[in-house]
């Protein structure tokens, strides 16, 4: 089933310097590239994975902090209301790490990476400024400026998922976004679809 009323913003992007940020987090994983690829990454990414601080890390620790590979990472709470807005296990998996400071030593706060499964095929190549894959990746664009997609393509029931196009690239429904914020989840910034993407 598909829809026409929803709006959707692109995530994640640096939200300041003051907010808790980790080194790049798919350096843990054996094969990198499959973080941005929406293929299932549990086998690789047990509980016991240790994530370290960034050297450049802010000092607030909010529900979702950064990572420079631009992966979601929210807390047990932040994700806890992704899934009671909607947010189905069979769309995204919630992957918990462990997380330490500068020093080494384990932090009290919890945190997972949110890994989107779903892959919608719904880019606007003709609104989209855009650099194609000079090799002609499939669910690869060289790079996006300003992103536009067919709204009506996304189903209904989905509510963050990757452009199928260029896998890297995760939207999520204005709604969502705005049920977090009401509730006092800082962290997580979107760009709207016709903005200039950092």
């Amino acid at each position: 089933m598909t829809q026409t009323r929803f709006s959707y913003v692109v995530v994640p992007f640096f939200p300041g310097p003051e907010i808790a940020a980790t080194e790049p987090v798919n350096d843990v994983l054996t094969l990198p590239a499959l973080s941005m690829r929406g293929v299932p990454l549990a086998s690789q990414f047990p509980p016991t994975t240790e994530i370290t601080l960034s050297t450049k890390s802010g000092s607030r620790f909010t529900d979702f902090i950064y990572t420079t590979a631009r992966l979601i990472l929210p807390s047990q709470r932040a994700w806890d209301l992704m899934r009671a807005e909607g947010v189905k296990e069979e769309h995204a998996e919630y992957l918990p790490f462990i997380l330490k400071d500068r020093k080494g030593r384990v932090r009290p706060e919890k945190y997972g990476f949110v890994n989107p499964l779903v892959k919608v095929p719904c880019f606007d190549s003709e609104k989209s400024e855009y650099t194609p894959s000079a090799r002609n990746i499939p669910g690869r664009l060289a790079g996006i400026l300003r992103l536009h997609i067919h709204p009506e393509k996304v189903p209904e029931d989905v509510k963050l998922f990757r452009l199928a196009e260029n896998t890297s690239t995760m939207l999520m429904r204005t709604d969502l976004l705005e049920k977090l914020q009401a509730a006092g989840m800082e962290g997580l910034r979107g760009i709207a679809l016709g903005e200039l993407l950092e």
